[in-house]
């Protein structure tokens, strides 16, 4: 594949390829001439408004994790304790006790056994340490209630009175934690729902963001949003307004760039990226066919920028109607 190489580190931005596959000439003029309309702060406006609402999914994500995680534990804690202050009531028939413990003992483990068969089926490295996590638990747990079971014969009235109250105090713990879990998540499905976000959050462009660069190609960019899928970092870009037959050939490429910064940033190439329009969502396959054109591209605009003439490439009046440079632009068609 022939490589373009850039003049003395010069990167080229992914918006500025995007504006170079619109229009050469319109791109040319836009180092000068790019008007502060309503239109472009419209644009600005609903890009901060996705980057805030994908904050929130990421941070309402973590929050469920965080209070599930808690409700677990909480749960766990106030079941041994509960458990344990009923070992120190003064029961008559300690022997049925504690065959009873020995059932719930192995209703624990038989759980535990479930979770270790999750975990030897799990292919994410994440999952399976969150698997390990619960199998120690609920293998605790089990361990206890039969040593309660075996250790049933001592009693303490009062002792067991005040566990039992430190359990029910655990419990509403538990209950907290578990009303804070289904909020967040609710309001992270709600924002999914509406914004067609699928797959985990890994990036969002955002003022502070990294800006993925490609030292080889001369290319950089930020991404409206990364999800990962399958194990592959996939790049979203959403283009507002009206929503084209098919994907526009600008919006191709620059999702094409994305995908190239993240295969030279993350060394393993994503399958395709995703245009997501109002009504519709588009998956641009990415393969050496699409790296060969966007490499094409990225040395005309150099070229151009070397030479400094940059000419209309197209006869549609309906670019040009619809072109923020055209009162400045002396090749319009309209």
């Amino acid at each position: 594949m022939a490589m373009t190489t850039p003049d003395q580190g010069k990167y080229i931005s992914a918006g500025d390829l995007e504006k170079f596959s619109y229009c050469p000439l319109s791109w040319w003029l836009s180092k000068e001439h790019d008007p502060s309309n309503d239109a472009l702060k419209k644009g600005i406006t609903r890009h901060e408004e996705l980057g805030q609402s994908l904050w929130k999914i990421d941070v309402g994500e973590k929050t469920a994790k965080e209070s599930e995680r808690m409700v677990f534990w909480y749960a766990a804690v106030a079941t041994l304790i509960a458990i344990t202050g009923l070992g120190l009531l003064p029961f008559d028939e300690a022997v049925s006790i504690s065959e009873i413990m020995g059932v719930v003992a192995l209703i624990w483990i038989l759980a535990a056994s479930f979770f270790l068969f999750k975990a030897s089926r799990s292919t994410m490295q994440s999952k399976l340490v969150d698997y390990e996590k619960i199998i120690l638990v609920f293998a605790i747990v089990a361990v206890v209630i039969a040593l309660n079971a075996v250790a049933f014969i001592q009693s303490s009235r009062e002792m067991a009175q005040i566990l039992e109250l430190v359990a029910i105090i655990w419990l509403i713990g538990a209950s907290y934690f578990l009303y804070r879990s289904l909020v967040s998540t609710n309001i992270v499905s709600t924002l999914r729902d509406e914004f067609r976000v699928k797959g985990k959050i890994e990036y969002i462009d955002v003022d502070n963001s990294k800006v993925f660069r490609s030292e080889r190609y001369g290319l950089s960019g930020r991404p409206d949003y990364i999800i990962k899928l399958a194990g592959h970092l996939i790049p979203v870009e959403e283009k507002k307004g009206r929503t084209p037959r098919g994907p526009l050939f600008s919006h191709v490429l620059q999702i094409v760039a994305y995908c190239l910064l993240i295969e030279e940033t993350e060394k393993k190439a994503p399958p395709y990226g995703l245009l997501k329009y109002p009504e519709r969502e588009d998956e641009i396959e990415y393969n050496e066919d699409q790296k060969n054109l966007l490499v094409q591209k990225l040395g005309e605009m150099r070229q151009i920028m070397k030479t400094g003439e940059a000419h209309r490439n197209h006869n549609r009046p309906g670019k040009c109607t619809n072109c923020s440079r055209r009162d400045v632009c002396t090749e319009k068609l309209t």
